[in-house]
């Protein structure tokens, strides 16, 4: 029993080491990670190689016969496969066959793709999408003390106020 504890803790270790969400098969046939900077300085050495990236998504766009090119800022993968930190190897573009959607794929949501090396489509490394996981949903920043100036029509008057003027008590009707 005690010589099985070491594999057994090796074997959690080692299963950690993987992109959450993307299936084994290709995980087998991208290999060993590669370097984002690497791929991205020279695509045409890698041409038809299946790497795996991951990191926010800047935008998406209609391709070809209901397909979808996502934009994504890339960031590097965790142990356990998610997005960390600040984005930092730049831009890379992915051309899925299948439609993404908008109302998912927001802008500053976090994905992980694993697709063929294709090449540059306007000086960004393009990715064939085999796979696209959706990790995480985009953190918003939340509306803090003062009220944000809009919402009162930058009036100095009412800066310092906790609500918006529609529902100021000692103002009749709100916004005169």
């Amino acid at each position: 029993m005690e010589k099985i504890w070491p594999w057994a803790l090796m074997l959690v270790i080692a299963s950690g080491c993987v992109p959450a969400g993307i299936s084994p098969g290709l995980q087998q046939q991208a290999g060993p990670p590669l370097s984002f900077a690497a791929v991205s300085a020279h695509p045409e050495e890698y041409q038809g190689r299946l790497v795996i990236f991951g990191g926010e998504v800047m935008s998406l766009k209609p391709w070809g016969q209901g397909g979808t090119l996502m934009a994504v800022n890339q960031q590097d993968l965790k142990m356990l496969g998610n997005p960390r930190g600040a984005p930092s190897g730049g831009t890379f573009l992915v051309a899925s066959d299948k439609w993404l959607s908008p109302s998912t794929y927001q802008p500053k949501s976090t994905v992980i793709v694993a697709g063929e090396v294709q090449g540059r489509r306007d000086s960004f490394l393009l990715l064939k999408a085999r796979e696209v996981y959706f990790n995480a949903p985009p953190v918003w920043e939340k509306w803090y003390f003062p009220v944000p100036r809009e919402w009162y029509d930058y009036d100095p008057n009412l800066e310092y106020w906790n609500t918006p003027p529609q529902w100021d008590p000692y103002r009749s009707g709100g916004r005169r």
